[in-house]
């Protein structure tokens, strides 16, 4: 479902509707790149079920972040699974800090304090996860996002979200079983690393 697309407003309220809009209902900080006065942005979302849930954008680039009191509240921390397809984004969350390449993933701690800055001509998707519904312990998710390019699934959640997403755009809706399917290979790429 279209959750916003900016090229629908005049470019001198684009901001006010960036600020406004997507980062009420997405409980962050928005801001368009330095230097960019255009702030072109298509972003949709599709409720995947059980709070899961499927983000995609397209923009001329952006920053957005969470602050220490910007928590969403949730009653399970929430797993952002999040893919490049288009363009880089960089990304920092605690201790690391990481530039993502076109094609490159990354794992984000969603109701955590962070700041990812999307480079111009950007796509990124993030699938939103509980970590109750994942069902996997926090460390092991944190190893994981550490480490995910080492990951011999890495390659094959890569493909997976980015068949997630071009069905999911297709359609304007998400497969029956595109919930299961994704949690089989995430689940598998947090697995490859063990569990020390």
């Amino acid at each position: 479902m279209l959750v916003l697309d900016t090229s629908r407003y005049p470019v001198s309220d684009r901001a006010e509707v960036l600020h406004s809009g997507l980062a009420a209902l997405a409980g962050v900080d928005l801001a368009p790149m330095e230097g960019d006065d255009l702030i072109k942005l298509r972003f949709r979302a599709w409720d995947l079920g059980d709070g899961c849930s499927l983000l995609h954008a397209r923009s001329t680039g952006f920053r957005f972040s969470r602050r220490p009191d910007g928590g969403c509240g949730a009653e399970s921390p929430v797993i952002g699974f999040s893919l490049m397809p288009a363009g880089s984004a960089r990304f920092s969350q605690g201790d690391r800090q990481e530039v993502i390449p076109g094609g490159g993933m990354f794992i984000a701690e969603m109701d955590q304090t962070f700041d990812c800055g999307f480079a111009k001509g950007s796509e990124g998707v993030n699938l939103q996860i509980p970590l109750a519904v994942l069902d996997i312990p926090l460390r092991e998710v944190r190893t994981a996002a550490r480490w995910l390019p080492l990951s011999p699934v890495a390659a094959l959640a890569s493909q997976h979200l980015t068949a997630l997403v071009r069905y999911t755009t297709e359609f304007d809706a998400p497969h029956p079983a595109a919930q299961q399917a994704a949690l089989h290979v995430l689940r598998a790429l947090i697995k490859s690393f063990g569990t020390d």
